[in-house]
């Protein structure tokens, strides 16, 4: 029988999720109609930054997803050296800072990237710009394209050995083995995974200001900064609505049309494998290579030209204060992510002992919350209800560690629901029976049992927080600096190897936090 003390921590994180967003949209609203300014911008333009913002993301959604069944069908097909460190290698970019890619990808794309420099070498000309909507996609696809294939990867490697020996034994060609094994596995989560890239690239904020090149391909999201910036209230609110209105529609339809659920793999070490021919193995290595390339090529090239162009000058006070401030606050907010998804799940795993289902639902509804209300306007906001704080860099550093934790708490709630439960519920008769509960039920259970993917749920959290540019980019200024504010600086004053610089100590910093990640799948 549920009591009032197991029901206190998950209100409580509820309770608080729900005040800081309501607060939110609340000072957003209330600012707006008390403006002087009423009037609403309803014209060809708003239109025109409507219909960019779907367009750009239903294309990166389906150039993502298009190439990652590609690249894993040709991962599944051939084996050859390195293919362990790639696959592992692969999910990196995925939460990977956004303004390091930007930087990596103009380090091989821009007109003083590696492809000009190639192309000068032979005489040839280099006059594709990576600026536009063919930059945001090159962004957008390196991102997602990845992490998406490392998942269906892993459910092509699901497959039981014995079909794999029966479509072999029928003499299954391999367009009928995809079509009759593979791709029922896949479609269940093509779903899934075309929202996630959907909504990312549709609230994706940075990589739009960095790269669009002009108001042509503003989105939503940038709009709204601008707006802000520009003190325009009343449009920033409706950009902010609509913006709403559409993230919730989307999640609604989602849920909706997705019928399929979530695929529970099982990973089978002894490997089998259709015969291959000639033409197919050739075919799957192109594409390996190519995919390999485009992964791996801008990370490569930044390091190597951030080492090239590094002088110690450019550890000057500014940076160094801009490192220290990245740290404290993607720690901040990985210990906030951390203890609101505990407290969350805490109760969540006794609902569902209890089979309260409905309210397992819901509580863990306001734990996702986040993911339909766009950090711009979150962070819009706060900005609006808090302005007259924005100098003093304590509570700027506080505030951020709040809006990036709760940003980063709906991943650490994916990651530790499932797990959670299952140690919860294997031990509580145990636990009943023994009188073990509380913090000490919490230590002896879930956090030796869990202490390894909560390190990694950490390490997520920090790292997410650590290459965030869409709160910072309005609290940001004299008072507080993070690195990829200071790198955004960088390349907006078109300051290419500072910006390399600064790029590749970024990256190193969050490979260097990513070892305190386990990958392995095996």
């Amino acid at each position: 029988m549920l009591n009032f003390k197991t029901l206190l921590p998950g209100i409580s994180a509820a309770s608080l999720i729900i005040a800081v967003l309501g607060t939110a949209l609340f000072a957003l609203c209330h600012t707006a109609i008390k403006s002087d300014n009423l009037t609403l911008y309803v014209d060809n333009y708003l239109l025109h930054i409507i219909w960019i913002t779907f367009l750009q993301a239903i294309l990166s959604t389906f150039l993502s997803i298009f190439l990652a069944v590609a690249m894993a069908k040709a991962l599944s097909m051939i084996d050859f050296f390195g293919k362990s460190f790639l696959i592992r290698i692969m999910p990196v970019t995925f939460i990977l800072p956004t303004l390091v890619v930007v930087t990596g990808l103009l380090s091989v794309y821009g007109q003083q990237g590696l492809f000009a420099t190639c192309f000068a070498y032979l005489g040839l000309s280099f006059s594709t710009s990576i600026y536009g909507l063919v930059g945001i996609l090159l962004a957008h696809v390196f991102l997602n394209f990845p992490y998406a294939s490392g998942l269906f990867y892993q459910t092509l490697n699901s497959v039981p050995v014995e079909q794999k020996q029966l479509a072999a034994q029928l003499n299954f060609s391999h367009f009928t083995y995809f079509k009759l094994v593979e791709w029922p596995l896949l479609r269940r989560q093509l779903l899934p995974m075309s929202g996630l890239i959907f909504m990312l690239c549709f609230t994706s904020f940075a990589i739009v200001l960095a790269l669009g090149g002009g108001p042509k391909y503003t989105t939503i999201e940038v709009a709204i900064y601008q707006s802000i910036r520009d003190f325009d209230l009343m449009q920033a609110v409706m950009l902010a609505i609509i913006q709403l209105i559409c993230c919730m529609s989307f999640v609604w339809v989602l849920r909706k049309i997705n019928h399929y659920h979530n695929l529970s793999a099982q990973y089978i070490r002894y490997q089998y494998r259709l015969p291959n021919t000639v033409t197919i193995s050739l075919v799957s290595a192109v594409i390996v290579i190519l995919g390999a390339m485009y992964i791996l090529l801008p990370m490569v090239t930044l390091l190597i030209e951030g080492i090239g162009y590094f002088h110690w000058s450019q550890l000057n006070w500014a940076f160094q204060q801009a490192v220290i401030y990245s740290l404290i606050i993607a720690f901040g907010s990985a210990m906030v992510a951390m203890l609101l998804a505990l407290l969350i799940l805490w109760t969540n795993s006794r609902l569902l002992i209890s089979n309260q289902q409905q309210w397992s639902n819901r509580l863990m509804l306001v734990g996702s919350l986040i993911l339909t209300i766009p950090s711009m306007v979150l962070a819009s906001g706060l900005f609006i209800l808090l302005f007259q704080y924005v100098d003093n860099a304590v509570f700027v550093c506080g505030l951020m560690m709040l809006c990036n934790g709760l940003m980063a708490l709906p991943f650490i709630l994916k990651n530790l629901e499932v797990p959670m439960f299952d140690v919860t519920s294997r031990y509580w008769q145990l636990c009943q029976s023994l009188n073990i509960a509380g913090i000490r039920h919490f230590y002896l259970i879930e956090y030796k049992s869990l202490k390894k993917l909560l390190t990694l749920s950490l390490a997520f959290s920090a790292l997410f927080s650590m290459g965030d540019f869409g709160v910072i980019a309005l609290f940001g200024g004299q008072a507080v600096t993070t690195l990829p504010y200071y790198l955004y600086q960088q390349i907006a004053h078109y300051h290419y190897q500072e910006s390399t610089v600064t790029a590749a100590f970024l990256l190193i910093l969050s490979f260097s936090l990513l070892i305190v990640m386990d990958y392995d799948r095996t």
